[in-house]
């Protein structure tokens, strides 16, 4: 029962913190924000051409829109399966750097 409540804070955790950090990146990183307007820019252009061929192909209005939502859930999840790596990486790099640290320690040439 602990182990469960405890992933589940750990999830939301890493949910809310790699949210966090995307949002500041939208307004901190030059790239991304160029990166945002771009795909804006061509998401807004596969609208309005869904719009003027709706009566034509009904279900293309409808199909870039669940594409959207899919590949923003797709950006969502690798946003958080990298925060999570990054935060097994930083407890080994932590331990192998402490490891080195110690006084009878790897010996480097």
């Amino acid at each position: 029962m602990l182990n469960h409540i405890l992933n589940q804070a750990l999830e939301q955790y890493v949910f809310d913190r790699a949210d966090n950090i995307l949002s500041i990146a939208g307004v901190a990183d030059a790239k991304y924000r160029k990166a945002e307007r771009e795909v804006e820019s061509v998401l807004s252009q596969l609208m309005e051409i869904a719009r003027e061929l709706e009566a034509q192909q009904p279900e293309l209005l409808c199909l870039v829109m669940e594409y959207e939502a899919a590949a923003n859930f797709k950006s969502g999840l690798a946003a958080e399966i990298v925060y999570r790596e990054g935060i097994r990486d930083s407890c080994s790099v932590r331990q192998e750097f402490a490891a080195f640290m110690q006084p009878d320690g790897p010996v480097m040439f």
